[in-house]
């Protein structure tokens, strides 16, 4: 039943500008959709109403009639509607991307912020944070980005300031007027000029880009409008984070403790700053259609004051939401907006905020402190923020800047890297782009290279050994030298390879199945899943081993090498097609196994696995699925996509499959019984205990050091021991970690080793390989000839038949007879030459990033293919054509959405299901990991409904983290690499 408008009368302006929280406080109570004359508008207050509106832009419009914002700033894209929005978004988006605000912005940020923080310390304590020090810090910034080389910071203050006052001007004061027309003039006078000079002296600004746009040339009144758009939220955003998370600091002293001693927390401040309070605090939309919004009536024409600030505070979303907590459950805010609107400069503002100007602030000025005789002052409704934020401090320190250049390439260091899997390869190529020059050896204890890649990585994930493609490319192009055989400790000691290097990267990680550490825990019957994993991928220290399951399985542990295994024990050998599986191997393991217990600790939405591996599970052809111990109905539909997965096994129940997987949460092993093996296994949760009888137990509780450990792992997680010193991968971490973790590592480690060189902790003095006494040694055309007679040799239906000793290694190394292809001939066949066939990159987006990647990969496969790309909005189920590839690049918004414009398809897809079957398709996902829960959610929703019409998804899942240190393009760059070759050497097994 639908209700009018209640009107809240009661409301003024003036108790809204000083606090307008108790305000908010009732009306979310009383429903939260209110008529408030005293502001001319609905007011939007609960957070369900606010989510609905940021996701329906044909009946809430963003294209005011009368719009405030349209007339202190001219009509922006923020009022407009797609598909009239979206070109001006896109246009805005180059230079605002996650990966230019690492590479481009965040060094102007470092030396704007010591530059202010330098001149509020030279005004000594009594100083404002706010007026002395983000302010300026933040005006000069968005000066730079912009390109307005012809003002100064203090003229985008006074800009900003009068635009968004004008914006927020509902009390129609005309003196608010008079400011906001004196600065909408020199904006555009200013511009005009910037205009000229950016056309002859292009950079990196905003301006010099809008100049440079591809295909399209955005009208001058548009370039005006949207310039001072940015302007007035470019800068008072970041503002007033700052202001607003140092005050909470300063308010909250055992949360300051806790980021001065983690300063891994800084995002989570910033974060819960502006969720606590929003710094643009209301926008406005207006209602195209007679609508219902939360049980109200709503004419066509009204116009609707959507409030961040009170949806930020739903008490039905975040307990206590009133309390500052960055300890509290990550939910994502509506502070950046959502939809299409969603904040361009949100990745901006946090480089600003959390990745400089907060942690400068709090490491420079000692004992700093809210001034006793000062209070602080906040204010505002539409925009809020700290009016005054005087402070105190013991001490400052001067700012230290980073060395300008590293050492010159002719001094570049010789580097002996142990182990060649991905932490070791990737350390490689970081080393190798930081030094051209360097000389790079790489030791391995095998005769292959690749490690976890050729022997961890399960056998039916060849889209993630499809990773070993690039890495060849280190050893056939980069001048780094494979020596494979060699172990250190053994063949040469730890000592002599350091005297023999300028610097040492233990990357040889952990490989030795922890134990599980119960009451019959060592009985037989008792299998590593590492282990496991390693046997069926033909691992040489495994040859001799011959293991068979029986018909009940136990598996502990719910990580992804846990649900490795249960997927591989669960196919059978018809199923494995285009893998590298030992097939005589898995049929004794595997073959009678007909029920399998995978048990876990945690509840789903806490538990360690890819939901992308539970939804593989969920779809194995003759395997049933049972879900015991856990309520899944407790969590909404999409706001959790662990517990998603979970639900797609529920619904994959077949009491007539061939294997049986019984999944159980929330219980932890107490003991394992039997007489002379492992009979039982003896679980206790929060309703007593469950006793599971089993042929054989598998446990995949993590991977821990032994005797040829070379250090502790974990023990130095910035990866230096000592200079010249270094360690990667899970020596670094400790056992955790994904292949992707490795790549971003790499480049720290590569960061540390130019500042020891640049600092003469090491030098570049040291001989290199040719003073050690090795033993022979398999090179990397040793490796080659092995890698051509195990291709060679595959059963129909797989990659390679592995050799499984170490003297079939060598042999098939020194065997001179095996004929070598070129390498560019290789490269074909794997799918990085000529001929890759037809692709079609679709791409979902709302902030345009999703976008800029698929132009990016469009103009990556250049010549090999023949490529289209396409919005996912605009796409119909029947333009899948099953003679190309289809990429799919697709981004997640907040709680885990999907851009607004792809929901259609999605919707389509699942409701009509079309015949899909013959499609092929990669997903590469975009998100922010922070976001834990429904990080990538969005992509998987496309990947689910597809999966469902029968399309097949090929090569890795491929994902981006925002927040992370990797640029999007180059990431995904590898990942279509990486499909690519999966498929040419699937083709070349079909042949």
């Amino acid at each position: 039943m639908s209700r009018p408008a209640p009107i809240a009368d009661w409301v003024t302006i003036p108790d809204l500008y000083r606090d307008p929280f108790p305000i908010y406080d009732r009306l979310r109570a009383e429903g939260g959709v209110h008529w408030v004359p005293s502001v001319g508008r609905y007011l939007i207050t609960s957070y369900d109403a606010v989510h609905t509106t940021e996701f329906d832009q044909e009946t809430f419009s963003a294209n005011e009639e009368g719009s405030l914002q349209i007339r202190a700033m001219g009509h922006s894209m923020l009022r407009r509607d797609d598909p009239e929005h979206y070109p001006e978004r896109k246009a805005w988006q180059p230079v605002l991307r996650p990966g230019v605000v690492k590479r481009t912005w965040t060094s102007v940020f470092e030396r704007n912020a010591d530059r202010y923080l330098d001149e509020m310390i030279a005004k000594g304590p009594g100083a404002d944070i706010v007026w002395d020090f983000a302010a300026p810090y933040a005006a000069e910034n968005l000066r730079e980005i912009l390109g307005f080389h012809n003002v100064h910071q203090e003229d985008l203050q006074r800009w900003s300031q009068t635009l968004i006052d004008a914006t927020g001007n509902y009390a129609d004061d005309p003196e608010v007027w008079a400011k906001g027309k004196r600065s909408f003039d020199e904006v555009d006078a200013a511009l005009d000029e910037m205009l000229a000079w950016h056309a002859k002296n292009p950079d990196h600004s905003l301006i010099s880009t809008l100049l440079r746009i591809p295909d399209y040339e955005m009208p001058i009144e548009k370039i005006r409008a949207n310039v001072k758009m940015t302007i007035g939220g470019g800068l008072n955003e970041p503002r007033d984070a700052l202001g607003v998370a140092a005050w909470a600091l300063l308010e909250h002293p055992d949360q300051r403790r806790a980021v001065e001693a983690d300063p891994s927390l800084w995002p989570a401040v910033f974060d819960e700053a502006i969720r606590w309070i929003a710094p643009i605090g209301l926008y406005s939309r207006q209602v195209t259609t007679d609508t219902v919004l939360a049980g109200v009536q709503l004419p066509a024409g009204a116009k609707l004051g959507i409030c961040i600030l009170s949806a930020n505070r739903d008490e039905n979303i975040w307990p206590d939401a009133a309390k500052f907590d960055i300890r509290r459950e990550v939910t994502p805010h509506l502070a950046f907006s959502k939809g299409v609107h969603v904040c361009l400069g949100a990745w901006v503002a946090k480089a600003e905020v959390a990745t400089v100007g907060l942690p400068r602030l709090f490491e420079r000025l000692r004992g700093l402190d809210l001034h006793p005789e000062r209070p602080a002052v906040i204010g505002g409704w539409v925009f809020r923020g700290m009016l005054e934020l005087p402070v105190t401090w013991d001490a400052a320190t001067a700012a230290v800047h980073a060395p300008e250049t590293l050492r010159p390439a002719a001094t570049a260091p010789r580097v002996a890297i142990v182990g060649s899997g991905p932490a070791g390869c990737f350390t490689a190529q970081a080393v190798r782009r930081s030094f051209p020059g360097a000389e790079i050896d790489v030791f391995d204890r095998l005769p292959v290279p690749y490690g976890l890649v050729r022997y961890g990585v399960a056998a039916d994930h060849q889209g993630t050994k499809s990773v070993a493609r690039q890495f060849d490319r280190l050893f056939t192009d980069e001048g780094v030298r494979f020596h494979g055989g060699v172990t250190v400790g053994e063949h040469v000691s730890l000592d002599e390879l350091r005297a023999a290097f300028d610097a040492v990267v233990l990357a040889s990680g952990l490989s030795t199945d922890a134990h599980l550490a119960v009451p019959g825990g060592d009985l037989p019957g008792i299998v590593g899943a590492g282990a496991l994993t390693r046997l069926l991928n033909g691992h040489p220290d495994h040859h001799r081993d011959h293991v068979s399951l029986g018909r009940r399985v136990v598996v502990v542990g719910h990580g992804n090498v846990a649900l490795d295994v249960v997927r591989l024990i669960s196919r059978t050998s018809a199923d494995l097609e285009g893998s590298d599986v030992d097939d005589a191997v898995h049929e004794g393991l595997a073959g009678d196994v007909r029920v399998v217990h995978v048990v876990g600790r945690s509840a789903p939405q806490n538990a360690k696995f890819d939901p992308v591996m539970v939804r593989e599970l969920a779809g194995l052809a003759g395997v049933g699925h049972t879900v015991h111990g856990t309520d899944l109905a407790a969590v909404p539909e999409g706001k959790d996509a662990r517990v998603d997965a979970v639900r797609a096994l529920e619904a994959a129940v077949d009491g007539n499959a061939r294997v049986q997987v019984h999944w159980w949460f929330g219980l932890a092993p107490e003991a394992i019984e039997g007489t002379t093996a492992a009979e039982t296994v003896v679980f206790r949760g929060v309703s007593g205990e469950v006793r599971l009888d089993a042929d054989a137990v598998v446990t995949a509780v993590g991977f821990s050091a032994d005797a040829s450990t070379l250090v502790e792992p974990g023990a130095h997680p910035d990866g230096r021991v000592e200079p010249g010193l270094y360690v990667a991968g899970w020596l670094r971490r400790g056992p955790r970690g994904t292949i992707p973790d490795q790549r971003s590592d790499s480049r720290a480690l590569a960061r540390a080793l130019a500042d020891d060189l640049a600092s003469g902790a090491i030098t570049a003095a040291a001989e290199g390989v040719d003073a050690l006494d090795l033993p022979a040694r398999v090179d990397f055309d040793g490796w080659r000839r092995i890698d051509v007679r195990e291709t060679l040799s595959a059963a129909p239906g797989r990659v390679r038949a592995k050799l499984r000793t170490l003297d079939d290694l060598r042999a098939a190394a020194a065997d001179l007879s095996i004929m070598l292809p070129t390498v560019d001939a290789a490269r074909t066949d794997a799918g990085g030459g000529e001929g890759c066939g037809p692709v079609t990159i679709l791409f979902g987006t709302e902030s345009g990033n999703a976008e800029l990647v698929a132009e990016d990969l469009a103009r990556h496969l250049g010549d090999r293919a023949d490529t289209r790309v396409i919005d996912l909005g605009d796409l119909e189920p029947v333009d899948l054509d099953p003679e190309r590839l289809h990429l799919i690049v697709c981004s997640t918004y907040g709680d885990g959405e999907l851009p607004t414009n792809v929901r259609g398809l999605r919707e389509r897809l699942l409701s009509e299901r079309p015949e899909l079957a013959g499609i092929r398709y990669a997903v590469f996902g975009l998100g922010d990991r922070s976001y834990s829960k429904t990080y990538s959610r969005g992509s998987e929703m496309i990947d689910e409904a597809l999966a469902a019409c029968g399309a097949t998804r090929v090569g890795e899942y491929g994902r981006h983290d925002a927040g992370g240190p990797l640029d999007a393009a180059e990431v995904a760059r590898e990942w279509a690499d990486g499909v690519l070759a999966e498929l040419a050497a699937r083709e070349l097994v079909a042949r």
